[in-house]
């Protein structure tokens, strides 16, 4: 086993040991083997897990119809599960009232170390944060105040790796602001920029 293998999982078990953020001590932190290939020169960075996908299913984006676009998403550019690492800003399901919520900043900045360290084991070439939240959390990495109107599927170079931000898959977003079929050719950039990254 390599040693960023070894390192995932013990962070995968500190994260699943977390009790950091009152309000989803009783939910189970999506991070582990179902999150994809440590290995994987391509990092996905999206919101939080979905309560009918991820927190249920313990792998992000799948079990739902976010994760039904995803997976379209992925197969449209020639990719697997294998082939890339996804994981979320915040790791645990939010709710409110028994539906998904928004992760509030400190949410966010609770879970920020296990992004950080995510980032230190697979030195991913390509960074891709799907929706506002994903970036604000690769934001506070970064040091950065990217905004999501602004770039857009514009990438953006870093110090240790290209920042490609694009929409959520979400059906919301699908139906009123992004359809799936501008959001395919969006995800043709996340080729391009790993060939290029080469």
């Amino acid at each position: 086993m390599s040693i960023p293998q070894r390192e995932f999982e013990r962070l995968t078990q500190k994260a699943a040991d977390c009790t950091t953020c009152p309000n989803m001590v009783e939910q189970s932190a999506v991070l582990g083997p179902g999150n994809g290939s440590i290995d994987s020169e391509i990092l996905f960075v999206a919101e939080a897990p979905g309560r009918f996908g991820g927190a249920r299913t313990g792998i992000p984006f799948s079990g739902d119809r976010s994760g039904d676009n995803f997976e379209t998403l992925i197969a449209y550019i020639g990719l697997t599960r294998q082939d890339i690492f996804v994981t979320n800003a915040v790791l645990c399901n939010p709710l409110h009232n028994g539906n998904n919520r928004r992760p509030t900043a400190k949410e966010i900045g609770n879970c920020s170390p296990y992004l950080q360290t995510v980032l230190e084991l697979m030195r991913p070439k390509v960074v891709v944060t799907l929706g506002g939240v994903g970036l604000e959390a690769i934001n506070r990495i970064l040091g950065t105040r990217y905004k999501l109107a602004d770039v857009i599927g514009k990438p953006q170079k870093t110090k240790n790796f290209t920042l490609l931000a694009l929409y959520h898959p979400s059906p919301r977003v699908t139906n009123w602001k992004r359809p799936l079929s501008v959001q395919k050719r969006d995800f043709k950039k996340i080729l391009k920029i790993t060939r290029s990254a080469a």
